[in-house]
């Protein structure tokens, strides 16, 4: 009989909706995370400076947190297939266009647009995912999502590097558009999920059918550190959306602003890492720098589906704590590698580490709202997401250029250690 209720459980989980979305974001991710990596090394061998490729990085970030700020109300209002669809053309467009025109000075402008198709697509992505995935499984449910964004961060790298390091960059950019083109055609069999009536009206029915006469009862909304068991179900049974609210509220949600914030503080490690990994290998003499992805890749697999359970039974502080500590070790003992064994082993730890954050603090950032505002709560969770990457590659550029790439690591370091002291204080059981 457990057996048999686990596999329900995970029938409800892998629908048809949740694959289609699990592959269209896989796709887009894998294109946005292979042209993290490959194009600073692409800039760089047409003459670009350790300043500019710290730009490349940040400038693409900045638009896409700009149109996160009114993405995410629109996604509420509106509905989410017309921004998964249009984020993703944009965004196959932008990359090819990299290939066409190879002068640093077009490809920083062309990053602004492919921020802006990176920041509709992967915000309603998410958005859609939080809205079919069953709400008594919600973390493991979105533990399982994530893995998809875990699994791009790690996969589409090595990918990249290979693909730059042998027939060369021109090669890594159409694989990348090629990875965004798969995700608009994907996209457009996807069925469109929430808007913020039809959310507030499915979440009555789902209260309705789903639980015991003796269950039916309001429910109030849990802040971001409550123990997941009842996050799961703890979204409001009001009716719908309140009557007003402050602007401030409509572009921001409040309860996803602490767990965005504890990502932001790792993705600066982390924009460090997909930034300059590539070039500090080969400044340490390290040709196969892949292997720190493809060690990360195997070990988040291994343990994603594990976390998800570990956080639905027991809440969100241990797996945090743990997360911010294994990305420290991993920062530091990248900056300290000169040779391919020491980045396998940073990337097995990167994957207990940056991919066990990015499946809690996602998580986190969503449980506990209602539906209509889990458009609004995924856009500030990915504002957060974005500035730690942009502040990582600003800030690694002038760290680097002034004392150079292994100091870099070091000090970068510092940020995942305060999301540490922060999670241990504040994230509840």
């Amino acid at each position: 009989m457990p057996n048999k209720g686990k596999s329900d459980s995970l029938h409800e989980i892998f629908t048809r909706d949740f694959l289609l979305l699990a592959t269209v974001n896989l796709a887009m991710f894998f294109g946005f995370q292979m042209t993290n990596v490959g194009l600073p090394v692409y800039v760089a061998q047409l003459g670009a400076n350790a300043q500019m490729v710290g730009l490349i990085g940040t400038v693409m970030t900045i638009t896409a947190v700009v149109v996160r700020v009114f993405a995410g109300p629109l996604l509420d209002r509106f509905g989410r297939k017309g921004a998964l669809v249009g984020g993703s053309v944009i965004m196959a467009v932008s990359i090819f266009s990299y290939a066409v025109f190879p002068i640093v000075g077009v490809i920083l402008g062309v990053r602004l647009l492919q921020g802006i198709g990176w920041g509709l697509g992967s915000t309603a992505s998410s958005t859609m995912a939080a809205d079919v995935i069953p709400k008594r499984r919600f973390a493991e449910g979105m533990g399982y999502f994530a893995l998809t964004n875990a699994v791009s961060s790690a996969l589409a790298p090595a990918v990249s590097i290979s693909l730059v390091q042998g027939p060369g960059a021109h090669y890594m950019i159409y694989v990348a558009a090629g990875c965004t083109a798969l995700a608009f055609v994907l996209a457009l069999f996807q069925r469109n999920t929430a808007s913020r009536q039809a959310a507030a009206e499915r979440t009555v029915a789902e209260s309705d059918a789903g639980t015991r006469p003796d269950e039916r009862k309001p429910r109030s909304s849990a802040p971001a550190g409550q123990h997941p068991a009842n996050i799961g179900q703890a979204v409001t049974a009001q009716a719908g959306p309140p009557a007003s609210t402050s602007i401030l509220d409509t572009v921001f949600e409040r309860r996803a602003v602490f767990p965005g914030m504890l990502m932001l503080l790792v993705n600066i490690g982390f924009g460090c890492i997909t930034t300059f990994i590539a070039l500090h290998g080969l400044e340490q003499g390290v040709d196969n720098v892949s292997v720190y992805f493809i060690a990360y890749a195997v070990v988040t697999l291994a343990s994603r589906p594990f976390i998800g359970r570990l956080i639905d039974r027991y809440g969100y502080r241990l797996p945090s704590i743990l997360s911010c500590a294994g990305t420290v070790l991993t920062l530091v003992l990248i900056g300290l590698s000169n040779s391919a064994p020491l980045f396998a082993c940073a990337g097995a730890l990167a994957g207990l580490g940056i991919g066990t954050a990015m499946g809690v603090y996602q998580a986190m950032a969503v449980a506990s709202v209602e539906p209509w505002r889990r458009g609004v709560a995924t856009s500030t969770y990915f504002i957060a997401f974005d500035v730690g990457i942009a502040i990582g590659s600003l800030l690694g550029g002038m760290v680097a250029g002034a004392l150079g790439y292994t100091a870099m690591y070091i000090v970068v370091a510092a940020f995942p250690l305060v999301a540490g002291i922060l999670s241990a204080a504040k994230v509840k059981n």
